[in-house]
């Protein structure tokens, strides 16, 4: 995000402040938060150091030093991290309704973001709408003005920007999508049963799920393993790890299998494909998919609507390579 200006306006409608918007979040200096909050600005600026010196944030990533009219001298601004912690430590009101404000103007300006060569995409047509609508859709649905918001951004703009480079050479790129794979390895449902209870201990002791984490509604997830390697006589209709690998996280997200933990499990399945048949690919798993990129994806194919399945498969596939042929 480029810098920019955003006015704010108390709801009494008393206070009005210029507020900066750069990387991501938004950025007031001691002299706006004393404004803001109604405190010295003595006890602003002892909490703000405790806030550095406790840990609680990163001094480094939430305090940059910026010019502006009428000073000779760089003055240090502070993150929306920081506001909201000053905020909490001086029980401020107008601090929570600051943090409202701010938030839904960040997810507006991600979305404005939306950095792409937008007049190439929409030769597409509905490609971009489709892109467009996911992208709010999900932003919007998970109030993700975060790293994981970030994440899911680069994602899509990963992805569109990628795209329109293909457009020129449309052969190429269905190609691509279409390339044919042999000796893919499946994952047989009772090694799966097995790593997903293995899976569950594990997340339980962390305290990060419960007993409802992994239970079987139904023989959805067995479909979901059978059906990526379904094909009619000598045609596979998933015939890559890249279709198959796509089609098994959109399945087990998108269809419930379990109780509880459906994303978590599509990503974990997701993986473990790609893993048991990496001598098809071009890289290593680690190389192709970090865990940020597998967080936004899951993200996405769960807040997608079901006219956006081709786009959120083509997603997931843009970034598995395939090895190529010999």
């Amino acid at each position: 995000m480029t810098n920019s200006i955003e006015i704010y306006q108390a709801d009494d409608g008393k206070l009005e402040l210029n507020v900066t918007l750069e990387n991501e979040t938004v950025w007031l200096t001691q002299l706006q938060m004393v404004e803001l909050f109604g405190r010295d600005q003595s006890v602003l600026s002892r909490h703000i150091r405790n806030v550095f010196k406790d840990g609680e944030l990163s001094e480094k990533s939430n305090m940059q030093k910026m010019h502006i009219a009428g000073s000779d001298k760089p003055v240090a601004f502070y993150s929306l991290d920081v506001i909201i912690s000053v905020g909490y430590r001086v029980k401020s009101q107008r601090g929570v309704q600051f943090r409202q404000w701010a938030n839904s103007i960040l997810k507006q300006h991600l979305i404005e973001g939306y950095t792409i060569n937008q007049r190439r995409l929409e030769e597409r047509g509905v490609e971009f709408e489709l892109a467009i609508a996911l992208l709010s859709r999900t932003l919007a649905n998970q109030q993700l003005v975060s790293d994981e918001g970030e994440a899911v951004l680069a994602v899509i703009n990963d992805y569109a920007r990628s795209w329109s480079l293909l457009q020129g050479y449309d052969e190429q790129s269905l190609k691509s999508l279409t390339k044919k794979q042999n000796d893919m390895l499946a994952l047989e449902l009772d090694d799966v049963l097995v790593a997903i209870a293995e899976l569950k201990k594990t997340l339980i002791a962390k305290g990060e799920a419960t007993e409802l984490f992994g239970q079987m509604r139904g023989d959805g997830l067995a479909s979901a393993l059978a059906t990526i390697e379904q094909g009619f006589a000598d045609e596979l209709f998933y015939p890559n790890v890249a279709s198959r690998a796509a089609h098994l996280l959109y399945f087990v997200i998108k269809n419930h299998p379990l109780a509880d933990g459906n994303k978590r499990t599509g990503s974990f399945l997701f993986l473990w494909y790609l893993r048991v048949n990496q001598h098809l690919l071009a890289k290593p798993v680690e190389q192709l998919i970090n865990d940020n990129t597998l967080v936004a994806l899951a993200l996405l194919v769960a807040e997608s609507l079901p006219d956006q399945k081709e786009l959120m498969i083509r997603l997931v596939e843009h970034f598995i390579l395939l090895k190529a042929d010999d």
